[in-house]
């Protein structure tokens, strides 16, 4: 006949198992014996020895009930099964707001509130920790980070009102996760860049930097020192030097004085040229005298050597005595500018530094009349300035028309003909005019095509405007100016002709 195994808690859900005649039951982790069943002792042995053990297993029970105890292997500690799930024991901890009423001694809870975790001493809760409250840490809290080469750190550090205002470390390192305020933890004590004036107060009987420089780096005020950086006096009142301050430098309104305090005494400035100390300067202050290269001055400036200079400013109200033994001469790239006489130059011979560069006169300053001997011209052509409908290469011949002064034909042996673009006229008619410069007699460049010989009278061509051929039997006034070179070719080439309507 089937019989019935109870829970001990009737509201559970199931409460109790029916056991049937001659099988076993295993709606639990035991296994119970129904009425008759043969081998029963091996199935209540082996409940037994599962209580003993506690289900010890690397896994969960697979039908556990509330209340149930089981080892976890894998963890190696005992857990109760809370009807959801397995928990180590005192895993319930209170959570809430306010202390339990129900507290018995050595009980813990947790402030939901605050976060911090209580015990119950019979009487009264007692704080364990942590001492500072949810979103507002005080105090020091240990940690742990990694830093920029994957290795942990361990580190502690204090907050005041939330803020992480230091980190305390055995070693400098970089963080790998930024903190702000903390690009790097040095090794003691670091404050944090990211609040301002933050910094220990008080008195320190020594500091290895003072604003961040070694304090062997700072100069001494009561014995004799020397600096490697720039020495600043920040006030007027400037530099004081020797024992009854005999030089001054100080600045006013008018800028900066240097004085020698003690009267009629001189400035003197030495130099070490060679291994040999040189008086390079002296002012004479019983005197007024300023000398160069001399030590007692006769005038107010006095100087002994050559005197070389960029510019000489102002008028020379007094003589100038003494004849230009050398020459007077500009060098660098500066030029000596503009020198103005009242009267004539007279010289031998003028002759410019560079060939081909500068002129005589300007275009809005020419001399009336030269009078002189020409006995040579760089270029070749007579040309004249006229008005081009188009800008025009050099050797494009041009004929009179179009819509200004000059233009080119498409009509074989032109009549029009005007003459050449020149490149470098000898002598150049009508220069200040807007336009081009036309060869009109003497050697020139010419664009041409087609064969041509020495001597060979040219032509406009009809189908290249611009370009000269082979005139044969040209016309009267055709005529473009004669070959100087052979050419032979259906391409447009460049030879040089003697220009000259025919």
């Amino acid at each position: 006949m089937a019989y019935t195994v109870n829970k001990t808690n009737s509201a559970a859900s199931p409460n109790q198992y029916t056991v049937q005649d001659g099988v076993v039951n295993t709606q639990t982790d035991l296994s119970f014996v129904g009425k008759g069943y043969a081998g029963y002792g091996e199935v209540i042995a082996e409940n037994f020895l599962a209580l003993m053990e506690n289900f010890a297993n690397a896994t969960a029970p697979t039908k556990p009930i509330t209340g149930q105890l089981w080892y976890d292997t894998a963890e190696n500690r005992l857990k109760i099964y809370t009807g959801s799930t397995f928990v180590p024991p005192g895993a319930n901890v209170p959570y809430q707001s306010n202390a339990p009423g129900t507290l018995t001694q050595g009980d813990l809870w947790i402030d939901s509130d605050t976060g911090q975790l209580f015990y119950f001493n019979g009487s009264s809760s007692i704080l364990v920790g942590p001492t500072t409250t949810t979103g507002n840490t005080n105090g020091f809290i240990y940690d742990s980070l990694l830093d920029s080469t994957d290795t942990t750190q361990n580190i502690t550090k204090q907050f005041n009102d939330g803020n992480l205002i230091a980190i305390i470390s055995e070693d400098e390192f970089t963080p790998k996760t930024s903190i702000t305020g903390f690009a790097t933890v040095k090794k003691g004590i670091t404050l944090s860049t990211a609040i301002s004036d933050l910094k220990f107060q008080g008195t320190a009987t020594d500091s290895d930097k003072l604003g961040g420089a070694a304090a062997s780096t700072f100069m001494k005020s009561n014995a004799n020192d020397t600096t490697s950086g720039t020495l600043g006096v920040v006030n007027d009142g400037g530099l004081q030097v020797g024992a009854d301050s005999d030089l001054s430098i100080t600045v006013d309104s008018t800028g900066v004085i240097v004085s020698n305090v003690i009267s009629d005494t001189d400035i003197t400035f030495k130099m070490n040229d060679g291994g040999t100390t040189t008086t390079l300067m002296t002012m004479d202050g019983s005197v007024s005298r300023v000398g160069i290269g001399t030590t007692t001055p006769t005038t107010k400036l006095d100087v002994s050597g050559t005197v070389n200079a960029t510019a000489f400013t102002g008028p020379i109200t007094g003589a100038v005595t003494g004849n230009v033994a050398g020459n007077l001469t500009s060098s660098g790239a500066n030029t000596m500018g503009t020198l103005v006489l009242s009267d004539k130059i007279t010289t031998q011979e003028i002759e410019p530094d560079t060939n081909a560069t500068y002129d005589i006169g300007t275009s809005s300053k020419s001399y009336n009349t030269v009078y002189a001997k020409a006995t040579s011209a760089q270029y070749a052509d007579l040309a004249e300035v006229y008005e081009s409908d188009s800008e025009y290469e050099v050797g494009t011949v041009v004929i009179f028309g179009g819509e200004k002064e000059i233009t080119v034909s498409s009509m074989g042996a032109d009549p029009r003909v005007a003459g050449v673009i020149s490149e470098n006229p000898a002598y150049l008619m009508n220069s200040e005019a807007t336009g081009q410069a036309v060869a009109l007699q003497g050697k020139v460049p010419c664009k041409v095509v087609g064969q041509i010989s020495k001597g060979d009278m040219l032509v406009t061509h009809s189908q290249h405007p611009g370009v000269a051929r082979k005139g044969t039997n040209p016309s009267m006034g055709t005529v473009i100016g004669k070959a100087l070179e052979e050419y032979n070719s259906t391409d447009i080439g460049t030879i040089n002709i003697v220009a000259g309507r025919l």
